[in-house]
């Protein structure tokens, strides 16, 4: 048995909860799901702002998972950052040796395995350029493009979910006509249950990024891989944190 831990940076517990029931859905029967958020931090993440914020409550609760005492007779094998923008997955990494993966780089290595170009399509205009810089550190420029369906993201939950279906599958078959995609991308952890439906409906692979991550860190924790502690991602220096940050001190 195997442990993996998916944690949605915002408050959502809608997200979390979908997220969760996709991540149990899909993995084997001897990898067990710890789909968790933050206790503090914007309901949303949509944007630099939004992220900046998001990113200390993801290290809240993976601090709060490598300090538990079940680590020590059954560690967390890995991390899944349950955000499309990929929110402190840097950071993670130099928070723990298990493997921290988020959705934006895993849905783009899938993607890139059966297309050979293809479209992020992401609920707000505010998400573009975040996730073209992404796009860019991933080495992906030359075979992704990165358009918005103008919705909010959480109108993919409740009322508003079925109009918010309606305007991204429309900004996907723009994809597919105007920017020669072949596959799409669901730039948005909250799309994870639509791909399905999504794939059917336009008859191109649609990538969910909950999906290709969850699957991506399962196999990582099977196989053991430990996240390089020689370079970017080594523990961080001691050293004194300040104020409401002062619990977040790097320990020895």
């Amino acid at each position: 048995m195997s442990r993996i831990a998916v944690i949605n940076p915002n408050l959502s517990t809608g997200f979390t909860k979908k997220v969760g029931e996709q991540a149990r859905r899909i993995v084997g029967p001897t990898t067990q799901v710890l789909a968790l958020n933050p206790t503090f931090g914007p309901d949303s993440i949509e944007g630099y702002y939004d992220e900046a914020f998001a990113s200390v409550g993801l290290l809240s609760v993976i601090r709060e998972l490598e300090a538990a005492p079940e680590q020590e007779s059954d560690p967390i094998g890995g991390y899944v950052v349950a955000c499309f923008d990929d929110t402190g997955v840097d950071a993670a990494r130099c928070l723990t040796g298990a493997p921290v993966l988020g959705l934006c780089e895993a849905a783009l290595h899938m993607a890139a395995a059966v297309s050979s170009r293809f479209a992020i399509v992401t609920p707000m205009p505010v998400s573009v350029r975040p996730l073209e810089h992404l796009v860019s550190k991933y080495g992906a420029s030359s075979q992704c493009v990165v358009r918005a369906a103008g919705v909010r993201t959480l109108d993919f939950e409740g009322a508003n979910a079925k109009a918010a279906y309606t305007a991204l599958k429309k900004q996907a078959e723009i994809c597919l006509a105007d920017d020669y995609a072949e596959a799409i991308v669901l730039g948005c952890a909250g799309m994870t249950d639509i791909a399905d439906r999504l794939t059917e409906e336009l008859g191109v692979p649609v990538i969910d990024g909950v999906s290709a991550a969850v699957k991506m860190i399962e196999a990582m924790a099977f196989l053991g891989l430990r996240t390089s502690k020689v370079g970017a991602y080594a523990k961080p220096p001691l050293k004194a944190y300040h104020g409401m940050f002062a619990d977040f001190a790097p320990q020895g």
